[in-house]
């Protein structure tokens, strides 16, 4: 692990089995990555194939699909790229802030966080003809 890293395991649940993944938190990725190899060992399937912007601002196809993971004794279903065999699984952003976990910048661990609603109700407005 390299100076300012975090890395996590994680249980990944597909619909032929599960593995236990080392993965690279990502707070800059927007969804979870798993290699191609994985994916197609637990039975996930792409759904679609959508657009993805790299870091260094090239935009490319993956296969994007869902699995269901499981993290620090919690189990939800997140969306997931999937990516070649020699890329390195990510825990994107997405599937943090569903599991309410955040990185903590000096620990460089996982911890809890508080889920933000700025929205509130508003009154009902009638609408006049």
């Amino acid at each position: 692990m390299k100076m300012g890293e975090t890395h996590v395991a994680v249980r990944i649940v597909g619909p032929m089995g599960d593995a236990e993944v080392e993965m690279l938190v990502d707070t800059g990725a927007t969804l979870t990555k798993i290699p191609r190899s994985i994916a197609k060992s637990l039975g996930v399937k792409p759904r679609e194939l959508v657009e993805a912007e790299l870091a260094d601002g090239r935009v490319i196809e993956r296969d994007a699909s869902e699995v269901e993971l499981e993290l620090n004794g919690q189990r939800w279903t997140v969306p997931l790229l999937i990516g070649a065999d020699d890329e390195e699984p990510l825990l994107g952003l997405t599937a943090l802030e569903t599991f309410r976990l955040k990185v903590n910048p000096v620990t460089q661990k996982l911890e809890p966080a508080t889920l933000i609603e700025y929205a509130e109700r508003q009154p009902s407005v009638a609408l006049t003809a």
